[in-house]
């Protein structure tokens, strides 16, 4: 395998000195960049080569490879970022809301940030480092000085999914102990492999520890190394940190931080340590960062008796006189609707986010749902045939045994995978093959696999997808460099019949370059399934390239990071926003392989995600309104409420249980509604067509004075009575009464006919 030492060494030295320039670059600052590298490698002495980019040995570097170096620049340095949106409430807006960028960060050594920044610019475009630091700052003002008064914030963070959240709160925790919160709680998501990703990734941007990550700089400090109580192998338990002689927080200067899995037990350890060193409570301030909010956070019951998790949230954040909580999520619609005046006699306030909402912008290099499903959604998705799945198993139905029915019970046993999934098998070892030509051999790739949340069934299709690719892998070693395989061989016919379908003319490769390469490195692919029973763990090694197919459902499903995620196939279902915003795994930065990307889903999710779009976009529309008319965190969820797809489960109904306004208060002026479901009942369909029919002749004959706008007709003063008598008369789809499931709020608008005697 051809080796990209030589790349990688010029790559890193002209980010160097672009990175000198600033964060805001040109595509002429590029240019200048790589022409003159271009120059220096091919007139300088190799000996000399070598001394400059510490290599040993010099690769030759073809026309193409400093096309793909200035491709890999641009797509790092030539990014736009969007300024986050911020509302602020009443009290909030009374405090000091400088105290960090006018005071305290003037004073400060700045040594945790700085030491982030530093490691950090060698994985993270410059342009977005700068967006980082400046969106830290403004949630840095929105804290509390910790030198201060006594404080209770309550923040939200608001994000996209996979878009580096994570990487904004660590910057965060950075800042913050710099000002001086002494404890800093990160909650994780669910699941240990988040958790352990999470801890993974702070050990080694802010702790150092065991000389990696920040350990390496040369300005790291072993007496500053931040305290952590809990490992990538160990959650918090109580004897471990006891083991620790200078963990209590009265005889360390240095910042403690604990990464807790979101787990009762967990919680339960902890606040049981905190009442073990301190009867009343603790006078050091704390920051606690709740990643994934929206999950186990959210109080679902009655206030007299909140969730277990939840009210452990709000006891740990009473146990300290200077508190600090901050939540982050992508999907904010449960956050928004908590009850902003619950309040419990002994957990205090709830989790509602009272003091800020700020939105996070996204790069404009982020592989989002607008990317994905917007208008060029035919260029990433490949819809699944229908003839391949069942949507339930109906005893009604002689459904074909090859049909995968993806609403299913756990009992269901799967014969053989959809023929799609099958493609999308080919097109991922397609793409490690072209992202290796691109100059992008150490790269992790990886494909997921969603199509249920049962452990057994993650197991079966892992034995069936290992089965196929066995095969193809056997055929394509003995086969693949002689000449026109494709015409002998079974496998690598679906292979070029993938490329044919979805890359051929859209890529610079041909499928005999791709097949070449992937005969070189089909062995190195991993099969996991990443569930509870797993034997083998997935893991992204730093010292060799990682190409793995993952199956799951749950583990994977919130927070998980998928390194070099190229071709997802997913056909799970769900009617709330927030969980199949937080299924999507392929979003994020895909930067020199987007072009190859794919998502392989049903129309029927294809539309949900495009619904999801103009949801969001309209939800942060409408945060940028309010942040214009200065209005609170409380009025943006009164304002939620109040849309007229809040009919629609944005996210579970017992989450939303301080909602139920919802059927009565509802905003429709300025908004367009259109049914996404019908009757396909022939004896409705008929009743509607006629119905139709005669409303628009009544109103021809009623407004046949109207004189015709612009070529069309438009009718004005038109009858209430008339328009009532149509909404009526009309069969919607029988099993949606109220709309949920079509978007279209039939009883309230029926309610406001009723009400309004206006024409």
């Amino acid at each position: 395998m051809k080796s990209s030492k030589t790349f990688d060494a010029i790559c890193r030295v002209i980010v160097g000195s672009l990175q000198e320039k600033g964060p805001v670059l040109s595509q002429k600052d590029i240019d200048e960049a790589v022409a003159e590298w271009k120059k220096v490698f091919e007139n300088t002495s190799t000996q000399i080569l070598k001394t400059i980019l510490t290599l040993n040995e010099l690769d030759k570097l073809e026309s193409q490879d400093w096309y793909y170096l200035k491709r890999y620049l641009e797509e790092n340095f030539v990014v736009k970022v969007e300024s986050g949106v911020l509302v602020q409430g009443v009290k909030q807006k009374n405090r000091d809301l400088t105290w960090w960028t006018g005071k305290k960060q003037l004073e400060s050594d700045k040594y945790y940030i700085e030491n982030y920044m530093s490691y950090s610019k060698k994985s993270l475009p410059v342009q977005v480092l700068d967006n980082i630091n400046e969106d830290t700052d403004v949630v840095m003002n929105n804290l509390a000085d910790p030198t201060g008064k006594n404080f209770a914030i309550r923040g939200m963070v608001v994000g996209h999914v996979q878009s580096g959240k994570t990487a904004n709160y660590a910057a965060l925790i950075c800042k913050a102990a710099d000002a001086g919160y002494r404890f800093i709680v990160v909650i994780a998501g669910g699941q240990n492999n988040l958790r352990d990703q999470t801890q993974s990734r702070l050990e080694e941007v802010f702790v150092g520890i065991n000389s990696k990550g920040v350990g390496n700089l040369v300005s790291f400090k072993n007496e500053k190394m931040p305290i952590c109580l809990t490992t990538k192998e160990n959650d918090f338990k109580k004897q471990i940190a006891n083991a620790h002689a200078t963990t209590t927080l009265d005889n360390t200067t240095n910042p403690i931080l604990i990464v807790i899995k979101k787990h009762t037990t967990t919680l339960d350890h902890l606040l049981g340590w905190l009442n073990d060193h301190y009867t009343n409570q603790v006078d050091k301030p704390m920051l606690v960062i709740d990643d994934e909010s929206d999950y186990a956070s959210i109080n679902t019951n009655k206030e007299e008796d909140p969730t277990t998790i939840n009210k452990k949230i709000r006891a740990l954040l009473g146990k300290f006189s200077k508190s600090a909580y901050v939540a982050y999520t992508a999907t904010p619609f449960a956050n928004i609707f908590i009850d902003h005046q619950a309040k419990h006699d002994q957990y205090g306030l709830d989790l509602f986010p009272s003091d800020f909402i700020y939105a996070l912008g996204a790069p404009d290099n982020y592989f989002g749902a607008d990317v994905i499903f917007g208008n060029d959604e035919g260029k990433y998705v490949v819809e699944i045939p229908e003839d391949e799945v069942a949507m339930s198993e109906d005893p009604d139905e002689d459904i074909p045994t090859d049909k995968f029915i993806i609403k299913h019970k756990k009992e269901y046993e799967m014969d053989a995978l959809p023929p799609s999934l099958y493609d999308a098998i080919n097109h991922f070892l397609i793409n490690i093959s072209i992202r290796n030509l691109r100059n992008q051999r150490g790269k992790h790739n990886s494909m997921l696999i969603h199509i249920s949340r049962f452990t057994d069934l993650h197991i079966r299709t892992k034995s069936l997808v290992k089965s196929y690719f066995d095969d193809l892998r056997d055929e394509v070693k003995a086969f693949g460099k002689i000449n026109n395989p494709n015409y002998y061989q079974y496998y690598i016919t679906s292979l070029l019949q993938t490329f044919e379908s979805h890359l051929k003319g859209k890529i610079e490769f041909t499928f005999k370059e791709i097949l070449h390469e992937l005969v070189d490195v089909v062995d190195m692919l991993q099969i996991i399934d990443v569930h509870q029973k797993s034997k083998i763990k997935l893991e992204f090694r730093n010292d060799m390239q990682t190409n793995a197919i993952v199956i799951g459902g749950l583990s994977l499903s919130r927070g998980f990071t998928l390194e070099g995620l190229s071709i997802s196939y997913f056909l799970r279902t769900t009617v709330y926003y927030d969980t199949l915003m937080q299924m999507g795994r392929w979003f994020g930065y895909r930067i020199g392989y987007q072009d190859i990307c794919k998502v392989y889903v049903t129309n029927d999710m294809q539309n949900k995600f495009n619904h999801i779009v103009v949801a969001t976009e309209e939800l942060i529309q409408r945060l940028e309104q309010m942040k214009k008319e200065q209005l609170t965190p409380e009025d943006f969820g009164l304002a939620v409420m109040q849309h007229p797809d809040s009919l629609v489960l944005v996210t579970a109904r017992n989450k939303a249980k301080n909602a139920e306004e919802m059927y009565i208060d509802m905003d429709l002026s300025g908004t367009l509604k259109e049914t996404s479901l019908i009757s396909n009942n022939p004896n409705d369909i008929t009743q509607n067509d006629k119905l139709l029919k005669d409303f628009v002749k009544k109103i021809q004959k009623k407004h046949a004075y109207d004189q015709p706008f612009n070529g069309s007709y438009v009718w004005r003063e038109v009858s209430n009575e008339d328009i009532n008598s149509f909404v009526d008369n009309y069969r919607f789809y029988s099993a949606d009464p109220l709309g949920l499931r079509s978007r279209m709020p039939v009883t309230v608008i029926k309610q406001y006919l009723r009400d309004n005697l206006n024409n």
